[in-house]
């Protein structure tokens, strides 16, 4: 049980696999990342080229699936129920902050 997200012509991706669908993309000419969220966690950053029709995408959190990105197509590994596009906010990404070393605990601010 997996899916497959692949960029199509036309700013879509289209999505297959346990869910069948063509989303339209939430294209800015200012921004040209998009964000999806996935039901088994996962949080994907998509990168579209209008003027080339190309698309990328990574992983921004890894959910309970293992994810495989090729090029212009991500598959997720899982059984997925439900995926959602939004226009980029980086305001929706989490907080990276550098983990303190093991030994180091007791310094963490």
């Amino acid at each position: 049980m997996s899916i497959t997200i692949t960029g199509q012509p036309g700013q879509r991706i289209a999505v297959g696999g346990d869910i069948t669908k063509t989303l339209r993309v939430p294209y800015d000419e200012v921004e040209e990342r998009f964000l999806l969220a996935a039901s088994d966690g996962s949080l994907i950053e998509g990168r579209l080229e209008a003027e080339k029709d190309r698309f990328d995408f990574r992983v921004v959190v890894d959910g309970a699936g293992i994810s495989r990105v090729g090029h212009g197509e991500l598959t997720l590994d899982w059984r997925v129920e439900w995926v959602t596009i939004a226009p980029y906010d980086a305001g929706a990404l989490p907080e990276r902050s550098p983990m303190p070393l093991p030994l180091f605990d007791s310094l963490s601010g």
